[in-house]
C-alpha cells in the first residue's frame, strides 16, 4: 500500500546530528555537509590496510567517515597527544565521542577546540550539537551556534542545525520575543544549499505544525501555511527521494483538509518535471488524488477508471481489501462468493455490483465507485489499530459517512450526560437526546473495578491487557466517537478501549439493576448495528445532482449495415421543465443524452453519448394548458448489436440541471437472413415526403416521432415500417398483402382465432383493414394514417401483418397507443 496514511504529529525525522566537516587549514574557508546515520560499532569486515603516509589525525578522520568510530577514537586521541594545541584534533575527537553518545566528554573536547581557536566555527558547532541533545540546554546550543554563524554565515549546515534548536518546543521552552520555530534558518539553509537532504522537510514542518503563536488560528486561516508545507515536502522528495517521511507528510495534509485538487496539481507538475523517471509511488499517489478530486466533482466516468488504475497499482493483499464483499453483501451472496473460485467467483462479484448500479444509463458503476471511495477512506482513517480497518471502517464501508461524527474523551465514572453540544441539525440532536434518555447510556465502569465484561464480549487476552492498562493510568479515560445516521434513526458509539488506536463498540457493563441491564443490552451499539446490518447490509443513495426531468422515450429498430441493427431513440420532453430565461440560466440550453444497452447480467453491451442544442428556453412561465401539450421532440439513430437487452437512457438539461434516467426491456431483432421480416412499427404525428435532410428524415420521408404514443380522439395515427426480403418474380416484381388490425388492449387479435391469419373482427371495437400491394424491390417502405374518430378513449394495440403472396410467408409486428378524450 502507498504510504499515505496520516501519521501522529509526534513523529519526527531528524537526521543524525553528527556532521562530517571537511577541514582545511584553520584559517581557510570551511564547508560542512551532513552524512547518513551510521553504526557506532566497529566493522566486522576484512581489515583495510592503513596508508603508511597518513597521520593519526588523518587516519582517525578516515575511520570516522567509514563509521568505525571506536577504531577512530584511539587515532584521534593520539593526534591530540601529538599536538595539544591543534583545534581540529580536539574537534574530531569530540565528534567521535559524540557519535558514541559520550556527550560530557565530547563537550569538553569541543570546548578545548574553541579555546585553541575561538575564531574557528566547527568547534562552536560541536558544542551546539551536544547542547541540543542535552536536556534544558537549548539556549546554550543557540548561543554556540550563533557564534558559528557569525564566523561562517554562508554555511547551510550551520543554518540547518540552528533551526533544529527551535523545533518541538514545549510551551515552557518558548521565550517571548524568540523564534516560534526554525523556519527562517531552514529557509536560509535551502537558499544556500537547495539540495540539502532534510532542510526542505523541516521547513515544511514549520509551516504545517501549530506553534504557540498559531494557537488562535483556525484551519481556514492557515491555508497558505499548509500550501507552503505541501510545496516544501515535495521539494524535499525531489532532492532526496530516500527521505523516510516527506511523502507521508504531504499526503497527510491533503487527506486531513481534502486538498486533493492542489495535491494532484503539484504531483502532476512533479511528474512532468520527472517525465520518464517519475517513481511508481508518485504516479500511484497522483492517480489516487485525481480520483478523490473527481469524486468531489462527480466525474464518475473518469473516477472509476482512475480508481481502478490506482487499485491495480497496489500489492495483491491490498487489492483484496477493495474486492472484499464481506461488509456489503447479504449472507447468501457472501456465502456464494466465498465458496466460488476463479471465473465463478469473479462472476458472483460482477453480478453483485451490476445489480446495484445506481445509473444504468452510464457505463460506469456509481455504486462500485462509491464502494472504492469508502474503502479508500476507511484504509486512510480507520486502519491505525487493525487491518484492514476497525469497526468504524466497517460501518463506513457499509453506510458511508455519518450525518454527524463527534470525538471526545470519556473518563471512568463520568456521568453519561456528557456535554452533547448541539450540532445545528435538529434531526441529529433529536436522535442523540432520545438515545440518552431512553436508549443506550455510555458507561465504561461499574462499581469500583474496571469495566465489567460479559462473557463473549472480548477474549481473555484483551481482558488481561485492558486491566493492565487501566491500572497503569492514574486517571484513565478513553477516546470515544459518536456517529449518528439520521436515515436509520441510529447513534453508535465506538471506543478505543485498549488505547491502541483500534475502535470498537463499547464493552457491555454489569449492574445490579435488572431494568437498566435489559435496556443497555437492548439498545447497545453492537445490537443496534447488527439489526441494521440484517435489514440492510449496505446503503447508498445516488445524488443525480438535480431535480427529476420527466420525458417519454421510445425505441424502434430497422435493418442496419452488416451484422448491426439501426436503433432509433426518440424523446419527447415537456418544455416547461427547461425553466424560463428570467431565472438567469441563459436564453438557450443544451441536453446531454446517454444511452446504454445492458445484457442479461447487466453488463454494458453498448453505450453512446449525445448533446442536443442549442434549444431556446421559454421567455416566460408556461401556463398549465400549454404545459400539457408543449413538448420538445428529438431523435437519434445508432448502430447496435442484436439481442435481448435492458435499455437505459439518461437526459440532462444543462440550464435547469434537471436529470431523468429511465430503463425498459428491449429486443433488438437480427434482420440478417432471407426470410420475410418487418421492422418495428414507428408511431408518428405526421409523415410527409421530403428531399431535405433532417433529424426525422428516413427513406425520403419526414417522420415526426411520437414517443408518448398518446393521440386525441379523432386524431390521425401515423405508422411507418419497413418490409424486408419480399420474393421477386422473373420480372423483378413483388406482390404482398398487408393487414392492419386495431384491438382494445386485453382483447386478443383475430390472428389467434384464425390459425395465424387475420380474420374478421369479433366485436365492434376491433378494426381490420386489408390492402394489396405490388412493388419492384425486395425491401419496401410502408406508411399509413389510421382514423380514430369512431374509437372510444382507451389503450389500443395495432397489429400489422404482411403476407408475401408469392411464397405464402407471413411476418407481423405490433405496437400500442393511447386515445384521449379531447
Amino acid at each position: 500500500m502507498i504510504l499515505i496514511r496520516l501519521i501522529p504529529m509526534a513523529a519526527r525525522f531528524i537526521p543524525a546530528a553528527a556532521l562530517m566537516l571537511v577541514i582545511g587549514a584553520p584559517s581557510g574557508p570551511l564547508q560542512a555537509q551532513s552524512g547518513p546515520s551510521v553504526s557506532t560499532s566497529t566493522s566486522t569486515g576484512p581489515p583495510e590496510s592503513t596508508p603508511a603516509s597518513l597521520s593519526p589525525l588523518e587516519e582517525g578522520k578516515r575511520l570516522y567517515e567509514l563509521g568505525r568510530h571506536t577504531e577512530a577514537l584511539s587515532h584521534l586521541e593520539q593526534a591530540v597527544r601529538d599536538d595539544e594545541k591543534a583545534a581540529p584534533a580536539h574537534y574530531w575527537l569530540g565528534m567521535a565521542l559524540y557519535k558514541m553518545s559520550r556527550d560530557e566528554e565530547a563537550l569538553e573536547s569541543f570546548k578545548t577546540a574553541v579555546r585553541r581557536d575561538k575564531h574557528w566555527a566547527p568547534g562552536h558547532v560541536g558544542m551546539g550539537l551536544v547542547y541540543v541533545r542535552m536536556p534544558r540546554r537549548r539556549l546554550d546550543a543557540r548561543k554556540a551556534l550563533r557564534t558559528a554563524l557569525r564566523l561562517d554565515p554562508g554555511s547551510a549546515e550551520y543554518q540547518y542545525i540552528m533551526g533544529l534548536t527551535f523545533m518541538d518546543q514545549a510551551d515552557k521552552g518558548w521565550l517571548i520575543g524568540s523564534d516560534p520555530d526554525g523556519r527562517k534558518y531552514f529557509q536560509r539553509a535551502v537558499e544556500l544549499d537547495p539540495l540539502h537532504p532534510d532542510a526542505w522537510f523541516q521547513l515544511g514542518r514549520c509551516y504545517e505544525e501549530l506553534n504557540l503563536a498559531d494557537h488562535d488560528k483556525l484551519v481556514r486561516d492557515r491555508y497558505d501555511d499548509y500550501i507552503q508545507a505541501l510545496n516544501a515536502y515535495l521539494k524535499q522528495y525531489q532532492v532526496n527521494p530516500e527521505h523516510p517521511e516527506t511523502l507521508r507528510r504531504f499526503a497527510g495534509i491533503c487527506h486531513r483538509f481534502e486538498y486533493y485538487e492542489r495535491g494532484a496539481e503539484r504531483l502532476r507538475e512533479m511528474a512532468a518535471e520527472m517525465e520518464g523517471i517519475a517513481p511508481d509511488v508518485i504516479r500511484a499517489m497522483l492517480t489516487q488524488f485525481e480520483a478523490l478530486t473527481m469524486s468531489k466533482e462527480k466525474q464518475y466516468d473518469l473516477l472509476q477508471r482512475s480508481l481502478e488504475t490506482y487499485i491495480k497499482s497496489l500489492d495483491p493483499a491490498e487489492q483484496e481489501v477493495y474486492a472484499d464483499l464481506s461488509h456489503v453483501a447479504p449472507p447468501d451472496v457472501l456465502e456464494a462468493w466465498q465458496a466460488a473460485e476463479g471465473a465463478d467467483r469473479d462472476k458472483v462479484w460482477q453480478d453483485f455490483w451490476n445489480a446495484r448500479d445506481s445509473n444504468p444509463a452510464t457505463v460506469e458503476n456509481e455504486r462500485l465507485v462509491e464502494h472504492y471511495k469508502r474503502v479508500m477512506y476507511a484504509r486512510l482513517h480507520f486502519a491505525d489499530g487493525q487491518h484492514p480497518y476497525d469497526r468504524r471502517g466497517e460501518m463506513y464501508v457499509r453506510y458511508g459517512a455519518p450525518d454527524d461524527r463527534r470525538r471526545f474523551v470519556f473518563r471512568h465514572f463520568e456521568n453519561p450526560d456528557i456535554p452533547h453540544m448541539l450540532t445545528g441539525n435538529p434531526a441529529v440532536d433529536a436522535i442523540r437526546e432520545r438515545n440518552l434518555l431512553a436508549g443506550y447510556r455510555l458507561q465504561l465502569h461499574t462499581g469500583g473495578s474496571p469495566i465489567g465484561m460479559i462473557q463473549g464480549t472480548v477474549n481473555w487476552v484483551e481482558f488481561i491487557w485492558f486491566n493492565a492498562r487501566s491500572r497503569m493510568e492514574t486517571q484513565p479515560g478513553y477516546v470515544v466517537e459518536s456517529w449518528v445516521y439520521v436515515p436509520h434513526d441510529l447513534e453508535l458509539y465506538f471506543v478505543d478501549t485498549l488505547k491502541d488506536g483500534r475502535f470498537d463498540y463499547p464493552l457491555k457493563t454489569v449492574t445490579h439493576i435488572t431494568q437498566d441491564m435489559v435496556q443497555q443490552d437492548r439498545f447497545h451499539p453492537r445490537q443496534r448495528a447488527a439489526e441494521l446490518i440484517t435489514r440492510s447490509p449496505e446503503v447508498y443513495t445516488h445524488d443525480f445532482g438535480g431535480e427529476s426531468l420527466d420525458y417519454a422515450f421510445d425505441i424502434t429498430t430497422f435493418r442496419g449495415a452488416g451484422d448491426k441493427t439501426v436503433m432509433e431513440l426518440a424523446y419527447s420532453i415537456p418544455v416547461w421543465q427547461f425553466g424560463e430565461v428570467t431565472d438567469g440560466q441563459g436564453l438557450k440550453t443544451f441536453l446531454n443524452n446517454q444511452a446504454t444497452l445492458r445484457d442479461s447480467v447487466f453488463s454494458p453491451a453498448f453505450n453512446q453519448k449525445f448533446r442536443f442544442g442549442p434549444i431556446e428556453r421559454p421567455k416566460r412561465k408556461i401556463s398549465s394548458d400549454q404545459a400539457r401539450v408543449s413538448a420538445y421532440t428529438l431523435a437519434v439513430d445508432v448502430q447496435v448489436p442484436p439481442g435481448q437487452f435492458t435499455a437505459a437512457v439518461e437526459m440532462n438539461d444543462e440550464a435547469s440541471r434537471r436529470i431523468g434516467v429511465y430503463e425498459r426491456p428491449v429486443t433488438v431483432p437480427d434482420y440478417r437472413g432471407s426470410n420475410l421480416m418487418i421492422s418495428d412499427l414507428k408511431l408518428s404525428t405526421g409523415i410527409t415526403p421530403t428531399n431535405d435532410a433532417g433529424p426525422f428524415v428516413r427513406q425520403g420521408l419526414n417522420i415526426v416521432p411520437h414517443p408518448l404514443r398518446a393521440y386525441g380522439r379523432g386524431q390521425l395515427v401515423y405508422v411507418y415500417y419497413e418490409v424486408y426480403n419480399l420474393e421477386q418474380d422473373e420480372a423483378g416484381r413483388t406482390s404482398y398483402e398487408t393487414n392492419y388490425e386495431i384491438n382494445p388492449e386485453g382483447i386478443p387479435d383475430t390472428r389467434s382465432r384464425f390459425d395465424g391469419r387475420p380474420g374478421r373482427p369479433g366485436d365492434q371495437q376491433t378494426v381490420v383493414l386489408t390492402y394489396e400491394d405490388e412493388g419492384e424491390a425486395s425491401e419496401e417502405v410502408e406508411y399509413t394514417a389510421i382514423d380514430t374518430a369512431d374509437l372510444p378513449p382507451g389503450v389500443y394495440v395495432l397489429n400489422v401483418t404482411v403476407e408475401d403472396r408469392q411464397t405464402g410467408e407471413r411476418a407481423a409486428r405490433s405496437t400500442s397507443f393511447i386515445l384521449l378524450d379531447q
